[in-house]
């Protein structure tokens, strides 16, 4: 049975040179894409859970984004607020002890305190253990999509005897997954997770895995080249034909987040009028930028959701570039061209400032090819790269912005379609507002009628592809390098960056 690890042997681990593992065989060296501020769940549960795998959820999603039990073998709705889950017999924490209901109670009550995203997500209102192996779960209003909230990594089970530091943080999780912690530098963003014998599924063939926080893209790709890591994702694009020529392992996958590009307001600005929304949205080849500014990484879409989904409404395609189409809808908006060729009314002419961060290596590029491609519509546009959290300071209402959106943090449509379009959706900051989206999204989350739900959330995806308040470019690729000898690993669309697979395997 496993137990908390002496200090003595968690210094010594935290000692070891990097890539060993205990049994003489090959660690494998992963690159992670973001810095490593902690390993605490109900921060970065995302870390914890698809990529270190050490912690579980009591629901998880398949990679066509529909669900399948996890830590809870089923779960019922037994009114419109109360919920009953069963829990998977037989699991262990990695201290040895039962996972009871009590413990997943207390692992969510944390959770909940911890994390605002858990709190919004679940609306979990209480939570009460009817014996060892039943949970029941009260929501604060009807949600039926809460078992899809579930899924949400920051929601992850965990030990009660984790460790904590004064302040509430989790330094080390002990969870339910195929690998436990043995190993933490907060100085040198590394930590290491080994093999868990004790699991209840199918056993890891890798016996360790090292985490190395690397966020810049391009230092990413020369450790691979070096051959410091054996792992990584999101390496700059026009790497990809050089290292798969070098014998790397190159895929590009479609996961679950979209290129938008949104505007700071739709009222009192140009952007109000549909036709001019419209215009913007013909003058862009979508096709070009995914094929040829991001290397095929990704796809081109207007829809919220890519077809891969099974919520996705797939009568929904990308439209095809029209410049004349769109000259016609400007001058029936009152632009016309001016000096140099601007689109002008009243004396103004039509052209913003487009913001954007670095952080997600498609982001300046499509920046780039929309400006390129928009002045070809007579429309200028000036690019500024700053910080994601400065964009929200820096931008006035006739600014625009291009960002990355998630949009499945949890698998279930309500996610993405409420916070973007509904009129008092949490990142519908432009202030976009229809009362059929808003009476839809009402229907999709009260019925108990899936088909009902299924054409409120196919209904709100059509009125958004034809109304556009926000302009989809692209659903998002992520790129993943490995070096050869890494055999058995899939990836996953429905993870938010990517995901590893106890299934992997590492030649020596």
């Amino acid at each position: 049975m496993a137990r908390l690890l002496p200090a003595s042997l968690a210094v010594a681990l935290c000692l070891a040179a990097p890539g060993q593992a205990t049994d003489r065989q090959p660690a494998l060296r992963v690159a992670e894409i973001w810095e490593i501020a902690t390993l605490d769940p109900t921060q970065d549960g995302t870390l914890m859970k698809e990529k270190a795998m050490v912690t579980e959820t009591l629901v998880i999603g398949r990679p066509d984004f529909t669900l399948a039990p996890g830590l809870a073998t089923s779960w019922r709705r037994d009114s419109d607020t109360l919920w009953t889950f069963t829990l998977r017999p037989g699991v262990l924490f990695h201290d040895g002890s039962p996972l009871t209901a009590s413990a997943a109670a207390a692992s969510l009550t944390t959770a909940l305190q911890r994390s605002g995203a858990v709190r919004s997500y679940t609306k979990i209102a209480a939570l009460i253990a009817r014996d060892d192996q039943t949970l029941e779960i009260t929501t604060s209003e009807p949600f039926p999509a809460l078992p899809a909230a579930l899924v949400y990594a920051s929601a992850a089970i965990i030990s009660p005897a984790s460790p904590k530091a004064p302040d509430g943080l989790i330094e080390r999780p002990v969870g339910t997954g195929p690998f436990r912690v043995t190993a933490w530098q907060p100085a040198a963003q590394s930590f290491t997770v080994e093999r868990f014998d004790g699991y209840w599924g199918e056993k890891p063939s890798i016996p360790a895995i090292t985490f190395r926080g690397i966020p810049d893209p391009t230092t990413r790709s020369l450790e691979l080249q070096k051959g410091s890591v054996d792992f990584t994702a999101d390496v700059p694009y026009g790497d990809l034909d050089m290292l798969a020529g070098k014998g790397f392992t190159v895929s590009r996958n479609v996961t679950a987040r979209n290129y938008v590009l949104s505007f700071g307001s739709l009222k009192d600005t140009p952007f109000a009028d549909i036709r001019v929304r419209k215009a913007l949205s013909l003058a862009i080849d979508r096709e070009e930028i995914a094929q040829y500014v991001l290397f095929g990484m990704g796809r081109p879409g207007i829809a919220p959701f890519p077809d891969s989904m099974a919520f996705a409404d797939k009568s929904i395609a990308a439209p095809k570039p029209d410049l004349a189409a769109a000259r016609k809808l400007l001058a029936q908006a009152g632009y016309l061209p001016g000096a140099g060729g601007v689109m002008t009314k009243d004396g103004k002419p039509l052209g913003f400032t487009l913001y954007t961060y670095a952080q997600r290596p498609g982001l300046m590029p499509i920046a780039g090819a929309l400006q390129n491609q928009l002045r070809k519509l007579g429309v200028p546009v000036e690019i500024k790269v700053t910080t994601f959290a400065a964009i929200a300071k820096e931008m006035k209402p006739g600014d625009a912005r291009l960002a990355a959106l998630a949009t499945a943090m949890y698998p279930h449509p309500d996610f993405y379609l409420r916070q973007v379009y509904h009129s008092k959706g949490a990142i519908n900051g432009w202030g976009y507002a229809n009362s059929k989206v808003d009476e839809a999204l009402a229907v999709a989350i009260t019925t108990r009628d899936e088909a009902e739900r299924k054409a409120a959330y196919d209904l709100v995806q059509r009125i958004a592809a034809d109304e556009e308040p926000c302009l989809t470019i692209a659903h998002y690729g992520v790129n993943v390098v490995m070096r050869p000898g890494i055999s058995d690993y899939a990836f996953n669309p429905i993870a938010h960056d990517y995901m590893l697979d106890p299934k992997m395997a590492l030649a020596h």
